[in-house]
């Protein structure tokens, strides 16, 4: 297999626009691939911007020759990149988009798009959700960290992650008055709180949300806006017994799917025929719910998308590598035939 002259290790790149959501999908996978090969590593930001879909002019700062085993991208930016290096690789790099690209599949060596996208091809396999980073070391790891804070919070405990307006949905007035009457309710049925907001989240609902829950003793509030310290999302996850998940973000949902935990979906403003197509798959798979204001759990098994498509992208990749060795021995035949 091709790898590092000097590590033996498998070479893997990641390339996205650094947002959070785009940069945990590339690292998600290029980790769960790290587990089934060893691997080394090397992530990429590209600026997002308008730019041509077409191949890159040159290389992205940092990247030269040899080129990686394999590299991973994820948003428009990193297109022109992942059409690049498989140019200049000459094809030796397998190349593997995430999402949607809305260009050509063919154009990559592999695209892994949620399955609510409907992306067909022979190069194409889609996932339940999107891939992400949570492993179960991760997860211990964060409830170690936090463990102190956590046993203030008797169960059951419920993690509630919010997102915010996006191109489909919108955090409305009225919609962060739903919430918060159905969270005080929560609390009045002696249910523990460990509310997260995102950078999407809009300032009335977080400014709410401290005025109501920003001193109880059995609310944990952090806002990822605001200085409150450490990230304790993953452990908020882990110490869950079920997950209140606003229905506007695939990663946050995939998160709690993948961490095993049952799903309260809370609707936002708005509606989008690819995020219900995501919900009525997670409720299939009897990992969803809708949300009706009180707790409610049940039995639920992790979701193993992420480590699904990193075994696809390894059997392609030797599929690959034995295409290529038979052409080579094939081509050696032929040579020695012919003397």
């Amino acid at each position: 297999m091709g790898v590092s002259p000097h590590s033996g290790k498998l070479e893997i790149w990641t390339v996205d626009d650094g947002r959070a959501g785009i940069a945990a999908q590339t690292n998600g996978l290029a980790s769960a691939i790290s587990t089934l090969l060893p691997a080394n590593i090397k992530p990429f930001v590209v600026q997002r911007k308008l730019i041509s879909i077409g191949r890159a002019r040159k290389p992205a700062a940092g990247m030269h020759a040899p080129w990686p085993d394999i590299c991973i991208g994820c948003g428009r930016a990193s297109i022109p990149i992942l059409r690049s290096i498989r140019h200049w690789s000459e094809g030796k790099t397998l190349t593997v988009q995430l999402q949607d690209p809305r260009v050509k599949p063919g154009l990559f060596d592999l695209v892994i798009p949620p399955a609510h996208d409907r992306l067909g091809g022979e190069n194409v396999f889609p996932i339940l959700g999107s891939p992400t980073r949570i492993t179960p070391d991760m997860l211990d790891q964060a409830a170690a960290e936090f463990s102190s804070d956590l046993e203030r919070f008797p169960k059951p405990r419920l993690a509630v992650m919010l997102g915010g307006n996006s191109k489909h949905h919108k955090f409305t007035r009225k919609v962060s008055r739903r919430l918060v009457k159905s969270l005080q309710g929560l609390l009045g049925n002696q249910v523990s709180l460990m509310i997260t907001t995102s950078r999407r989240t809009p300032r009335h609902v977080v400014k709410t949300l401290r005025r109501q829950f920003g001193h109880k003793d059995q609310a944990w509030l952090w806002c990822s806006v605001a200085k409150d310290g450490p990230n304790p999302y993953f452990a908020f996850l882990q110490a869950a017994d079920a997950v209140l998940v606003t229905n506007d973000s695939t990663n946050m949902l995939t998160d709690a799917a993948s961490v095993g935990r049952p799903i309260l979906l809370f609707s936002l403003d708005g509606t989008d025929a690819k995020f219900n197509r995501l919900y009525d798959s997670l409720a299939g798979e009897g990992l969803a719910r809708p949300f009706t204001g009180s707790l409610a759990t049940w039995p639920v098994e992790p979701l193993r998308e992420t480590e699904r498509a990193a075994k696809e992208v390894v059997r392609r990749l030797y599929m690959r590598l034995k295409k290529r060795s038979a052409e080579k021995e094939a081509k050696e035949a032929a040579t020695l035939t012919n003397n």
